[in-house]
């Protein structure tokens, strides 16, 4: 199955468009017979009306009426490209020759019908009759001292009516390049114009902002086959809305409610542990304690300023930074405690940016903890920047033992962790999911990008974008 929409219509329209043009064709084949015997009586009919008003002027002493029956019948005869031998009969009322009396005959007891021509002189009657196997066609003229009759064999008619239908075929079979390219056109034009409400729709869904609480879609504005469709999706987003902002509420008094308690404990954690044996059990045990604990805070820190993220309402405090000496110290640091790893950086002295500055240090923080983090023993870790359409680009790189599959825009999602390493086991303690999705939520409140890259060699490059000072 085609997965594109739009070719499907596209497809669906040409198709209905071709079997249309095929089925008109054989449809025309089948009824046009009628019309085309039609036209063939009634041009006869002219003819006959012609050679009745040539009659008429002619003087009647110097033609007999044999005389006039041959000059009518030779004339008609000439109308028809392929007459055969005693296909055409013409004989008046009061003296058909001797072949024609059993035809004549005949057509005494006839049903007659009018032609109802197009022409302003009244049509002719009309009659068919069986003569000798064959069906013959009769035409009663007046006008002339007697009746005048003319006797046409189906089969002269029948094999004009395909010599016009052959015409008709050959014209088509030349037409058709120009008739394929109108279907073309007209199947283009018909697709857009079905698809164009899709589209308008689409383009409404795209716009709807889930931070935006009256913001919803008109139902007035589309057709009426939309609007159940248009009503459900409003209320999803209604919905949506709420379980946000109730997870964000959540997150937000779970942060408040839990910093005041972890913090008491993490005091109390440190007077016990200062008041421990130096290097006893007991301490130990309460260190880990108070590392967990520490954990606790930061991640409740950390869903603090998601939530104020989500609620637009990080406050922004820029200033500006002069990035080498930030990056020098942070990177001077992590050589201590980190000796097996190969730290580099490469930045203009004199590059500068605007930005909130403890925002921007912990955007730092989290990208170059994760560097070394997830790097390998004797990795290495690669700070740069440079200036790019007015703005400073920053790139933090680093090697990584994580698979580089699975590394891509997710990891700036909450809760996302990428745990998968080349040996399956990762000596750090896992991280809680939300130190990229929170540098990504403080670049954006800064109105620029971050964007993460992997490259051969299990490299792993996150680049974000920062107003040049």
């Amino acid at each position: 199955m085609i997965q594109s929409f739009r070719l499907n219509v596209f497809l669906g329209v040409l198709a209905c468009m071709l079997i249309f043009a095929v089925a008109t064709r054989i449809m025309v084949r089948q009824v046009s017979e009628g019309p085309i015997l039609l036209y063939l009586y009634e041009t006869l009919s002219k003819h006959i009306d012609n050679e009745i008003e040539e009659l008429k002027q002619a003087p009647q002493s110097k033609i007999d009426v044999a005389s006039q029956v041959q000059i009518v019948q030779y004339n008609l005869g000439k109308s028809f490209a392929d007459l055969k031998p005693n296909e055409l009969q013409v004989w008046m009322a009061g003296g058909p020759s001797q072949d024609q009396k059993q035809l004549a005959a005949l057509i005494e007891n006839a049903n007659w019908r009018d032609l109802n021509p197009t022409i302003e002189k009244p049509s002719m009657p009309l009659a068919e009759v069986s003569f000798q196997g064959e069906t013959w066609s009769v035409l009663r003229a007046a006008g002339l001292k007697e009746d005048l009759f003319v006797a046409v064999n189906k089969n002269l008619l029948l094999r004009s009516a395909s010599t016009i239908m052959r015409t008709r075929e050959a014209v088509v079979q030349n037409l058709w390049p120009l008739l394929i390219v109108f279907a073309l056109v007209a199947t283009l034009l018909m697709s857009y114009w079905a698809l164009k409400p899709v589209m308008r729709l689409q383009q409404s869904f795209t716009k709807v902002q889930l931070d935006s609480p009256d913001e919803r879609i008109s139902e007035t504005h589309f057709f009426r086959e939309f609007r159940d469709f248009i009503r459900y999706f409003n209320d999803l987003i209604d919905h949506l809305r709420t379980s946000y902002k109730q997870a964000a509420r959540f997150s937000s008094d779970a942060a408040h409610e839990l910093r005041t308690p972890l913090t008491i404990i993490r005091g109390h954690l440190h007077r016990l542990v200062n008041e421990s044996s130096d290097g006893s059990k007991l301490q130990l045990e309460l260190s880990l304690v108070a590392e967990e604990v520490e954990r606790l805070i930061t991640i409740s820190n950390k869903l603090l300023m998601l939530s104020l993220a989500d609620a637009g309402g990080i406050k922004l405090d820029k200033q500006e930074i002069k990035l080498l000496d930030l990056v020098g110290e942070m990177v001077e640091d992590l050589k201590l405690f980190n000796p097996d790893i190969d730290f580099d950086f490469e930045i203009p002295s004199n590059l500068r940016l605007k930005a909130d500055p403890d925002l921007f240090f912990q955007l730092l923080t989290n990208l170059m903890g994760n560097a070394v983090k997830y790097n390998h023993p004797q990795g290495q870790v690669q700070c740069s920047a440079e200036v790019r359409n007015g703005q400073v680009w920053i790139t933090v790189a680093n090697t990584t033992l994580l698979t580089l599959e699975g590394l891509d825009h997710r990891v700036f999602e909450r809760f996302y962790r990428h745990r998968q390493s080349v040996n399956q086991n990762l000596s750090e303690k896992p991280g809680d999911g939300l130190g990229l999705s929170l540098c990504r939520e403080i670049v954006l409140a800064h109105g620029g990008q971050i964007e993460i890259r992997t490259e051969p060699e299990r490299w792993v490059k996150i680049s974000s974008s920062w107003e040049a000072a």
